[in-house]
């Protein structure tokens, strides 16, 4: 053997291993939330927990955009508040949400006029919640659009990026639109945000989490890498009950966990449903004896099952965006839990 080849051989040995221990690496994940109340409320305990995390990134729920009759309007418009001023911290993102009712029946004229009163709405709002003073250079759609939709939702994002053409413009992903990707189509935006959340009804009858149900997710994913553009990932952290009366009506309570419900006034059935003992009020919704509450809540282990198999799926380095940013969640989740 070449005498100089010798000499070498050791240094390509071992920068081979170092890019096979690269490779096999697990993706890094940059955290963020997603804010999702009519007011920005965040007290010291809660900034500390994002503070852990390393957050620099929320994404704030600015109103939502609803169809009545032949007119479309924002509805439940956050209040601004001097704590969202003061937080100079983090880098908000404004999400807004359309139903796909706003989408149906309509023409490119109506839509280009709501994307013009939108703009107006909007600038207006982050105009005056001054927002850490910085310029805002991301503002993402949230939208359920579907096939018979989906044209006008495009057009609608298009006519968007005409009117902020210095601003990353990205769209909410549902799994169903990674699944039928195809009939559902690519929106025209810069990025998208897969919501790896809401699986199933939560009426479906089956004992699964209808929040998130893994053997689901990766049915619904199976194409997930040849989806054409750019995506990061949002992962669940609330939870439900969902309530059923004699005739199997159900009714969902947001928020609620195991340990809302207490031995005296709920008799544990199994591992997630309790029996109604007696009439009793829980977080405002009044409930009868004999009724039954399905408690529905994403556990650390079935979080890190979901992390886990993105990381093996997607193979790169991605963000997760959380979904919401509460403090019910910080004695549920240690901050290695969520990283």
């Amino acid at each position: 053997m070449n005498y100089s080849l010798l000499k070498i051989l050791p240094i390509i040995l071992f920068l081979l291993n170092s890019v096979s221990c690269v490779s096999g690496a697990s993706p890094r994940h940059n955290i963020s939330f997603y804010h999702w109340k009519s007011n920005y409320q965040i007290d010291n305990d809660v900034r500390n927990y994002t503070r852990g995390l390393n957050c620099q990134k929320i994404y704030i729920h600015l109103f939502d955009v609803v169809k009545e009759g032949e007119i479309s309007r924002p509805i439940n418009i956050f209040q601004v508040t001097d704590s969202l001023k003061n937080d100079s911290s983090i880098h908000f993102v404004p999400v807004i949400f359309i139903t796909n009712e706003v989408f149906s029946n309509t023409d490119t004229a109506k839509i280009n006029g709501l994307t013009h009163r939108l703009k107006y709405f909007t600038d207006n709002m982050i105009r005056h919640s001054n927002i850490n003073k910085n310029t805002i250079d991301e503002i993402q759609f949230d939208c359920d659009w579907t096939p018979s939709t989906k044209e006008n939702y495009f057009t609608f994002l298009k006519y968007v990026k005409n009117l902020y053409p210095d601003v990353k413009i990205s769209s909410t992903i549902r799994l169903h639109q990674i699944k039928d990707m195809k009939e559902t189509g690519i929106p025209p935006v810069d990025k998208g945000y897969l919501m790896c959340y809401a699986t199933s009804y939560a009426n479906d009858g089956l004992d699964s989490n209808s929040i998130l149900n893994i053997d689901l997710l990766k049915n619904y994913t199976e194409n997930l890498n040849d989806y054409p553009i750019d995506l990061d990932y949002a992962l669940p952290l609330f939870s439900w009950g969902i309530v059923s009366n004699k005739k199997s009506q159900i009714k969902l309570i947001n928020g609620l966990t195991h340990n809302d419900l207490d031995s005296v006034r709920f008799k544990r059935i199994s591992e997630n449903r309790y029996k109604v003992r007696e009439d009793c009020f829980i977080n405002g919704l009044y409930i009868n004896k004999g009724y039954t509450i399905e408690i529905e809540q994403i556990t650390p282990t079935l979080l890190r099952n979901a992390i886990e198999y993105l990381d093996n799926k997607i193979q790169k380095d991605y963000n997760i965006v959380y979904y919401h940013l509460s403090k019910g969640f910080l004695n549920r989740y240690t901050i290695d839990e969520l990283k």
